[in-house]
């Protein structure tokens, strides 16, 4: 018993041992990751990601109208796509300029909304640089995507279409994309650059102030000259109606663009080269944000009412293809 007892006080004793010597391990451990994560990673907070600071009424508020406009924008969007991959012969001259502003559109529903929102309920988080990257890659390649329909438009109007004006070259409209995708792309990088810390916030305000400015130079030069024409009766009589009334919706979605994307990312960005100095609260830069995603689902409208032939080939997705509602001959 005496052997025993020696025994179980020795197995006893080296158990205390190895219990202070994990826990000496752990704390050195958890001294190390701190210090390294101190060092080497920039923390999800910084002067640009503030803190909400709202009640909970306030961000549930926030998350349900967040919530009801990116389904909105997800369902539209994705018609748009549907009724250009199924639809061969639908607007043969702006299918791929829509099909972008669509994807663009569905980027925002998808990522850049969901992620807003895990920040506003999680904060502080990495979500703030996703969305903030994702609005400023979806709104500054819409705008050159737009600036580009707007000058097509333009072209339409005084110049004779070709033989092959139904059938255009794809490679002028993927070189068109690549360059807007690459430009927002880069603007998106110093962006995310400024918001770290990196590199002054001057230098994104400037950039992006400059991009938006000529491209709303840009749509509105057409748009005046293409809307004059139209006034003076300057069209062709060849011209379908149908190409009149997507000329119109390309102007409207101009002006969306201007009144509920570009004013408002300014004030958004001004706000922060300023170092916050407009004196409002953090819900109404909160709500003046639900702005630059109405022109996700405000310019799809357009189109489905406006045009015919999209309105037509939606009409067969929601029946024909989902409901199995046959066609009426």
């Amino acid at each position: 018993m005496f052997i025993m007892y020696k025994f179980s006080h020795v197995i006893f004793e080296i158990m205390k041992i190895n219990l202070c010597i994990s826990n000496i391990f752990s704390l050195g451990l958890t001294m190390n990751s701190t210090e390294a994560s101190t060092t080497t990673r920039r923390t999800p907070t910084s002067k640009f990601n503030q803190d909400p600071a709202m009640e909970t009424y306030q961000l549930i508020i926030l998350l349900v109208c967040y919530s009801i406009v990116s389904l909105v924008i997800l369902t539209l969007n994705y018609l748009i796509v549907r009724a250009f991959s199924t639809t061969k012969p639908l607007l043969p001259r702006q299918r791929y300029f829509l099909s972008y502003l669509a994807c663009a559109d569905l980027a925002v529903g998808l990522v850049s909304i969901p992620t807003f929102l895990y920040n506003m309920s999680r904060w502080p988080s990495y979500g703030f640089y996703i969305y903030e990257a994702s609005d400023c890659v979806s709104g500054l390649g819409s705008a050159c995507i737009l600036v580009s329909l707007s000058i097509q438009g333009l072209r339409s109007t005084f110049r004779p279409p070709t033989r092959y004006a139904g059938h255009p070259r794809r490679r002028n409209f993927f070189l068109v994309i690549a360059g807007s995708t690459f430009m927002a792309g880069c603007a998106a990088a110093v962006n995310v650059a400024c918001l770290l810390d990196y590199i002054p916030f001057l230098f994104y305000f400037y950039l992006a102030a400059g991009v938006i400015g000529v491209s709303v130079l840009a749509m509105v030069v057409t748009c005046i000259v293409v809307m004059v024409s139209q006034l003076c009766g300057k069209e062709r009589e060849s011209d379908r109606d149908e190409d009149k009334k997507v000329r119109k919706s390309m102007m409207k979605a101009c002006a969306v663009y201007i009144l509920t994307w570009a004013l408002p990312y300014l004030i958004l960005i001004y706000n922060k080269f300023c170092g916050f100095c407009l004196p409002v609260s953090a819900m109404f830069f909160y709500i003046i944000r639900i702005l630059l995603y109405l022109k996700s689902f405000v310019m799809p409208a357009f189109y489905f009412y406006n045009i015919y032939s999209f309105h037509k080939a939606v009409k067969r997705i929601l029946t024909r293809d989902c409901l199995g509602i046959p066609r009426k001959y």
